[in-house]
């Protein structure tokens, strides 16, 4: 028996016949994120959010330079930050509620001008503070709104309680408890999450949330700092194609630089790629890591994720130009670690070590650090073909399918007749000249799909239209041929003889 189907759907067809409006495409991050020094943060626990700039991403999920506990802070700065592009949807999975210390933190401060400031309080939750003064049972607690202010200070990780009123803190040391939260106890089942298949969704799963949530089709997948753990990895899959029965996303991903305590190099990366199941045609795998200028450690995917977001910005979301070879000012040398330092890489092991077997990476290129590898991951020189030699040939496929999916669920239970047909059939067909005139595509043509069997299928009242593109070709390599002629001698000894 078929599948039921009621609404619009898109089929991804790679073989076969050669098989504008703004996008609603966006990138969605799944991490962490320091929301225990939000007011009200905790609401912001896998739950898909909207942020259109740094300031709004600071006051729903707050920010930190701690990385590697906070995740989501690294796509924040690159992208929000650094580059200026947005937005993102962003599913942080740390709970105050739950990832934190057993016992709370007690601390005897004495108000000083009205005011108690708490160092080092990066991790304490804030909406868990509470301020009591006197001991033993004549204690009294102080109300936060009535005889208090409490704020969370990012630049020096301090919380500041103020009173309100002269005097409300009184002059005599206060009680001050709260929670802390411990990043560490984030696992990597923590972001996989799970789904009761019910509309209850964690972690990754939680993508299946953003269209509803947000509005925006969920395009594009990046987990940074987990993305390299294969477990990971393989949900990111599993919940990457057919999003709500609907959506395709393509994948932006690490691969290790250890696995376990045995470094993961240029020479194993192939290997360890093939080994893991890193080879899927909706990814793009990045090795190694980057070191940046100011000092900080990059993930690639994050950093080619940024660059692909400014050039969506261009060129009204559509993506048929690649990161690779777009410049990455920020990038200061590839890292794999403190043995590694000191070495210098140039594309020509970038393209021999990492680029033929589909693993992108940066490279010194023109005069500049770029983004460096435009192949999706189940390429290598081996079996690469017209589709996998290019990350945005899948990307167009997946862009039109979703687009048509989008814009045309409002033709759903509808009459259909022969000119309502024809009419989408122009309407598309237009849309796909659109495309064709800015070089996102070579060839494209649209019409109704009327073979026997969809011709049954059409009197069950469902319809499907085929869409048979071909993506502009990249130009993988640009060669100049330069070869010796004494030809120019002719002229010369004509002009030396007068």
């Amino acid at each position: 028996m078929p599948d039921y189907q009621h609404g619009a759907y898109g089929q991804i067809q790679a073989v076969g016949t050669r098989v504008a409006d703004n996008s609603q495409g966006a990138i969605v991050y799944v991490g962490t994120a320091p929301v225990q020094t939000v007011e009200g943060g905790t609401k912001n626990v896998n739950v898909p959010v909207v942020v259109n700039n740094i300031a709004e991403a600071r006051a729903k999920f707050g920010y930190s330079d701690d990385w590697a506990s906070y995740t989501l802070c690294e796509a924040m700065r690159v992208h929000l930050e650094n580059k200026g592009v947005g937005p993102l949807i962003l599913i942080n999975v740390l709970d105050p509620a739950t990832h934190k210390a057993a016992n709370k933190t007690t601390k005897n401060l004495t108000p000083k001008n009205g005011r108690v400031t708490i160092t080092g309080a990066e991790t304490a939750v804030l909406d868990s503070v509470t301020v009591k003064t006197g001991s033993g049972e004549s204690t009294a607690e102080k109300v936060k709104g009535t005889d208090y202010s409490i704020a969370y200070n990012i630049a020096k990780k301090s919380i500041v309680i103020q009173e309100l009123t002269a005097g409300a803190l009184g002059k005599t040391a206060l009680t001050i408890a709260y929670d802390t939260v411990t990043p560490s106890a984030v696992t990597a089942e923590t972001i996989i999450g799970e789904s009761d298949g019910n509309g209850m969704n964690t972690g990754i799963f939680a993508i299946k949330n953003v269209y509803q949530v947000t509005g925006f089709i969920p395009a594009y997948l990046a987990v940074p700092g987990f993305s390299s753990v294969p477990a990971v990895h393989s949900a990111m899959y599993q919940n990457a194609v057919k999003i709500n029965g609907h959506w395709d996303a393509y994948m932006f991903v690490d691969l290790p630089i250890t696995d376990g305590e045995n470094p993961v190099t240029l020479e194993t990366a192939r290997t360890w790629k093939s080994a893991n199941g890193y080879t899927h045609e909706n990814e793009t795998v990045y090795f190694p890591m980057a070191k940046g200028i100011d000092g900080k450690l990059y993930h690639l995917s994050v950093l080619a994720a940024a660059n692909f977001q400014e050039l969506l910005l261009g060129q009204d979301g559509i993506p048929w130009r690649t990161a690779s070879n777009t410049e990455c000012a920020i990038i200061e040398n590839l890292w794999l670690g403190e043995s590694y330092t000191g070495r210098v890489f140039d594309d020509s092991i970038i393209n021999g070590k990492l680029n033929q077997y589909g693993i992108a990476s940066a490279a010194y290129v023109g005069g500049r650090w770029a983004i460096w590898g435009c192949h999706s991951a189940d390429y290598d020189q081996e079996n690469g073909d017209q589709i996998n030699v290019a990350e945005t040939n899948r990307m167009m496929l997946y862009y039109i399918s979703n687009d048509f999916q989008h814009r045309r669920t409002g033709d759903v239970d509808k009459p259909m007749t022969a000119n309502d047909m024809q009419t989408i059939i122009s309407e598309e067909q237009t849309r796909i000249d659109a495309l064709l005139k800015i070089g996102a595509l070579i060839y494209g043509e649209v019409h109704a799909n009327a073979t026997a069997d969809a011709r049954s299928d059409m009197m069950k009242g469902d319809y499907s239209f085929v869409f048979n593109v071909t993506t502009t070709p990249l130009a993988k390599s640009l060669t100049a041929i330069v070869n010796w002629t004494d030809d120019g001698f002719v002229t010369y000894f004509e002009a030396v003889a007068g």
